[in-house]
């Protein structure tokens, strides 16, 4: 799984990043660290599709083991969106090892950003007591994101798509 992440998350998680080798946009993820007040976030942002997970709260022993804690995300968050268990892990089957890498381009860092601002605007949805915030989560993925030609997707739909695609359905 190649994780680009902005330099304000390389710099809180303490990693050098490699250098990004091209690969399938459905298995590549951009992330952000974020403070709402003294609220720690966690955005992840699918490039493909611009799928979001969040995570709330992250202390120093998460930040150890947090290729463990993405995958765990990714699960919860997806089985919470009644996606098949079959489909779910062909999907973390084809993540590789987690890497970090500096993000992209401008284009992927904006669809982050936008990410971003809706968790901003999600704090009903906040879930204090877990680190996986799926109704967050589930939430900024269901809101209309425009695709650049003047059309608009849901990006939770879109995941679901590109899933089935992955699976050859």
């Amino acid at each position: 799984m190649l994780i680009q992440c902005t330099k304000k998350l390389l710099d809180e998680l303490k990693v050098t990043p490699v250098e990004a080798e091209e690969t399938d946009p459905l298995l590549s993820w951009h992330a952000n660290a974020m403070k709402i007040d003294r609220h720690k976030f966690l955005v992840l942002v699918n490039d493909k599709n611009r799928y979001g997970i969040v995570l709330y709260g992250l202390k120093a022993k998460d930040k150890k083991n947090l290729d463990q804690l993405l995958i765990e995300a990714i699960r919860e968050v997806f089985q919470s969106e009644a996606i098949d268990e079959e489909i779910i892990n062909e999907y973390l089957n084809a993540l590789s090892p987690l890497t970090f890498a500096k993000t992209k381009n401008r284009t992927l860092v904006a669809r982050l950003n936008k990410q971003c601002e809706n968790v901003l605007f999600g704090e009903k949805f906040l879930e204090k007591d877990t680190i996986v915030q799926v109704e967050m989560s589930k939430w900024i993925s269901s809101l209309l994101a425009g695709d650049g030609t003047g059309g608009y997707f849901h990006p939770n739909e879109a995941m679901y798509s590109d899933l089935l695609e992955l699976k050859g359905i």
